[in-house]
């Protein structure tokens, strides 16, 4: 029976990719996520507009109601953008919030819409900015986080 549903979800998963996905990747964080670790992508766009997306995947050691992350877009010369964002990650009781499959929590959150792009390649760095409440200092160790991925979706 689980065999049957993993193979339904994977079929599934592999004909529903839209045609739009110009990038998607993961990296995993092992243990736990260190305030100073790069998560770094790679990437070689044409010129357009996209759409772009962090994927954040987490388990139940997660114990934030929102992640704070820092996100710079570089070409060849210079930073294109580099920007602070906060996401909502669990309700005000403390659920996690995302699409849940077996302990894992798979949230897609918007980076950016509708952004031009020259042709080139670029460099997509992302890292937590997570602080405990009532405290300066950054968190230096962030538990829950398994993999953050960044996307990118030719714009419609």
């Amino acid at each position: 029976m689980l065999i049957r549903g993993l193979i339904v979800l994977i079929t599934f998963s592999f004909f529903s990719c839209g045609q739009d996905r110009i990038f998607d990747n993961y990296k995993t964080i092992q243990n736990q996520w260190d305030k100073d670790s790069l998560i770094i992508f790679e990437v070689d766009l044409k010129s357009s507009l996209y759409n772009t997306f962090i994927n954040v995947r987490t388990d139940q050691s997660y114990k934030f109601n929102n992640l704070f992350l820092i996100v710079t877009v570089q070409d060849s010369v210079k930073t294109i953008m580099k920007d602070t964002l906060q996401y909502k990650m669990a309700n005000s009781d403390g659920k996690l919030l995302g699409n849940k499959f077996l302990n894992t929590f798979e949230n897609k959150l918007v980076h950016k819409e509708s952004i031009k792009f020259e042709s080139g390649r670029y460099l997509v760095t992302i890292q937590h900015a997570m602080r405990k409440i009532n405290q300066i200092k950054g968190l230096k160790l962030l538990d829950g986080i398994l993999n953050i991925g960044y996307r990118i979706e030719k714009e419609k």
